[in-house]
């Protein structure tokens, strides 16, 4: 695990699975105010079509990492996620699509989940707690279009 903040484990994010008939990211309303710098930003990435999903009212919610998209596994979903200050985000790798990682562009706080690295079970864990549009990358496969933004409301 890169980073565990609270206890988190993947194991208790209750309501992210596509198994057994439980909700998933997809289930959830649809975010349509995303900020323009978020649109601008994400224009090149294919999985992304203006709009986000809202989990305002979640505790921690669910990224996938290594994702279908960009023309391989190279994309984050949701590609772009509204909650609320106080919510922890929880990227999990797939193991898909060679290594990657999330960090914030051009080595600005406030994300980092280390070296790339290819995996199925690794996660990184960062909780928001100020409102704000937050960008981020996987560094190895960014000019493939591997983007995403967390707008906090």
């Amino acid at each position: 695990m890169l980073t565990t903040i609270g206890g988190l484990t993947v194991g208790s994010l209750a309501g992210c699975s596509s198994d057994g008939g439980e909700t998933t990211e997809n289930d959830y309303p649809e975010y349509t105010d995303v900020p323009q710098s978020a649109e601008e930003y994400l224009s090149s990435t294919s999985n992304f079509d203006g709009t986000g999903v809202d989990r305002t009212d979640a505790e921690e919610v669910s990224v996938t990492v290594g994702a279908r998209g960009n023309g391989s596994y190279w994309a984050f979903d949701p590609a772009v996620v509204a909650i609320s200050p106080g919510t922890t985000v929880v990227w999990e790798w797939s193991g898909r699509g060679s290594a990657h990682n999330v960090a914030s562009p051009g080595d600005r706080e406030p994300l980092y989940s280390g070296p790339a690295v290819t995996s199925d079970n690794e996660t990184y864990a960062y909780t928001f707690e100020s409102s704000g549009t937050y960008r981020y990358v996987c560094e190895p496969h960014e000019i493939q279009g591997m983007k995403g933004a967390i707008v906090v409301v």
